[in-house]
């Protein structure tokens, strides 16, 4: 069992449901910037969560890995709340469902779109490979 000095507070939140309301030993995230960690008595942050895995280490040493969606995350004080739009867990994910949504995406792409269409279009791309690259890792 971890030492309570090296655990944080952890809720992360989607849309349609509270994931994980607990403490946590480290968790690891995709940002704007790219991926960022955090651990117990990180300095206060506030940031963009992208599209990516989410990587959490529980108190009691196991592991928990999940795909999110775009979000923000606020760390201060020794709490994180990370929110999401969308949240799945690997069992949850179709993987000819998100082969169709990538080809759909790549050829509304190759259309010409409005710029807020683009951008979706772009937005629609990076969930499902994101996805299709979740759907694809093994964890032990």
């Amino acid at each position: 069992m971890a030492k309570t000095a090296e655990l944080f507070s952890l809720k992360v939140i989607a849309t349609n449901k509270v994931f994980y309301d607990g403490k946590a030993r480290y968790l690891n995230v995709r940002t704007l910037d790219g991926e960022i960690a955090f651990m117990a008595h990180h300095a206060p942050i506030v940031v963009a969560v992208e599209v990516g895995t989410l990587d959490v280490q529980k108190d009691d040493g196991s592991w928990v890995h999940v795909e999110v969606g775009k979000g923000i995350l606020q760390f201060a004080n020794n709490r994180l709340t990370l929110l999401v739009d969308t949240l799945e867990r690997p069992e949850e994910i179709d993987v000819r469902r998100a082969e169709e949504a990538r080809q759909r995406a790549e050829e509304r792409l190759r259309q010409k779109q409005s710029v807020q269409e683009y951008k979706m279009s772009q937005a629609a791309l990076a969930r499902a490979l994101s996805r299709l690259e979740f759907s694809k890792k093994h964890y032990i």
